[in-house]
């Protein structure tokens, strides 16, 4: 059976924000990127949490306008501290592991995204479910 790595699956230079960023940052990269996921990393780049879609909604969900759009008030959510509502220290993979191994963890714990570190926890990438289901797809299909 023939293994795939994580390096050949993972985004490499994903969006980050920095633990000392504003909140309202998480919001933005959201919006402007199309992405549900982001690592928080310190100035050396070593990951230090994430933040994902859910975890804004559960701090503060979006005012709907009467277009239908979703908006956040900038300065509101400024009133929160990154580093106080991501998830600290998350589970992080490592380049040479499997796909396998990401989709047990995804699976049994529930993660919509892995972070890829470097033995000293250096962010490299990310694995999200839609990497994972890429994958496979180029695999089986």
């Amino acid at each position: 059976m023939k293994y795939i790595f994580l390096k050949d699956v993972m985004v490499t230079d994903p969006y980050v924000l920095n633990v000392d960023d504003h909140f309202s940052m998480v919001e933005e990269y959201f919006h402007l990127y199309n992405i549900r996921h982001l690592p928080v990393v310190d100035k050396d780049g070593i990951l230090k949490g994430i933040i994902s879609q859910r975890d804004l909604y559960r701090v503060r969900s979006p005012r709907r306008t009467i277009d239908g759009e979703d908006v956040y008030d900038k300065q509101e959510l400024n009133g929160f501290i990154l580093k106080n509502v991501m998830t600290k220290d998350p589970f992080a993979l490592h380049p040479n592991d499997t796909l396998d191994q990401a989709i047990d963890a995804m699976v049994t714990q529930k993660y919509g995204c892995i972070p890829i570190v470097s033995d000293e926890n250096k962010l490299l990438g990310i694995v999200t479910q839609i990497d994972v289901l890429k994958a496979i797809a180029d695999k089986y299909l």
